[in-house]
């Protein structure tokens, strides 16, 4: 089910996907805990990442709060055979170990940095980030200009995102760590996932680190939006924004308001480079990579043309 969350006035749409029912499903013989990548240790703490294909630049996938690497496998399969393509999970999620605080845009930058190095694959990069992760890679850019080679935006939170989204007047549910924003819109996106990683994706979305992550990483969105704002400017290079072309918000003045400035700064994050350009999926809503996978498969490869041909230049 597709939530938001309200932390200190700050309303996100959060790319968790929950199945229906798990009673249904039937357990796999194969063992959950493996992870299907490797762990790499990069001081105390491992990370988890799952690489496929060969050919640079390596295309780097970063998800939202409470997102992970499953949510990727889509997308991946879809260009594996052309580019490497590599998906990880940030600390506290999926198969990675939980990390030290704080949980913000910065720190988290660096982790996956020094992952990188650790992993072996070398710099430039086409980076693809969804919400909260288009924060991430954003900020990578910005910092690591000579190391990013072109980016992808997939329904991105913009840096000011906090201070220009008002306040949903929906029933909150408390919780010990935050407010629950329960948000009438809810889609079963299961059915997206391949059927070999359901059984994982189950059991990894129900572990409690899941869960503190999040709150972890909620409480420092603010934070972390402005971390991008001060850190510059984005260099000149390859740039796609993908923003959803469904609605999610309620039909009335408060949703429309919503909907209107999530729009605008979808267009805003597409003018951070000369070239930059928007698509729209049409058939999506915030999770475009599992529903249209084929659309954010396509301006991933666009990418990375684009980055080679200015690489032969």
């Amino acid at each position: 089910m597709t939530r938001i969350i309200k932390i200190s006035s700050v309303i996100f749409l959060l790319g968790i996907v929950l199945p229906a029912s798990a009673e249904n499903m039937t357990e796999e013989e194969e063992d959950w805990r493996t992870p299907p990548g490797q762990l790499y240790d990069i001081g105390g703490y491992r990370l988890h990442m799952l690489c496929q294909g060969e050919g640079e630049p390596a295309v780097i996938l970063d998800s939202g709060i409470g997102g992970f690497s499953l949510e990727w496998i889509p997308v991946q399969r879809l260009i594996s055979e052309k580019v490497k393509i590599c998906a990880y999970d940030r600390a506290g999620y999926g198969w990675s170990d939980v990390g030290p605080s704080p949980r913000n845009t910065e720190h988290e930058v660096e982790e996956l940095h020094h992952l990188l190095e650790v992993a072996g694959i070398s710099p430039p990069y086409v980076l693809a980030g969804h919400s909260f992760g288009g924060y991430n890679v954003q900020y990578f850019a910005k910092i690591y200009p000579k190391e990013t080679a072109g980016l992808v935006l997939v329904d991105s939170s913009h840096p000011q995102q906090a201070d220009r989204l008002p306040e949903l007047p929906v029933r909150r549910e408390r919780s010990e760590s935050s407010e629950m924003v329960t948000f009438f819109y809810g889609q079963d996106t299961f059915q997206y996932y391949p059927e070999d990683v359901r059984y994982k994706l189950i059991r990894i979305l129900s572990l409690r680190k899941n869960y503190n992550t999040i709150r972890r990483e909620s409480i420092n969105f603010a934070t972390s939006g402005k971390e991008v704002e001060r850190a510059g400017s984005i260099p000149d290079i390859p740039l796609i924004v993908i923003t959803r072309g469904k609605r999610v918000w309620p039909r009335n003045p408060y949703g429309n308001m919503l909907e209107y400035t999530w729009f605008e700064m979808q267009k805003e994050l597409a003018r951070l480079t000369p070239t930059g350009r928007q698509v729209i999926a049409t058939q999506s809503d915030h999770l475009i990579h599992l529903e249209q996978p084929d659309v954010v498969a396509s301006a991933i490869l666009t990418v990375v043309d684009e980055a080679r041909q200015r690489h032969d230049e």
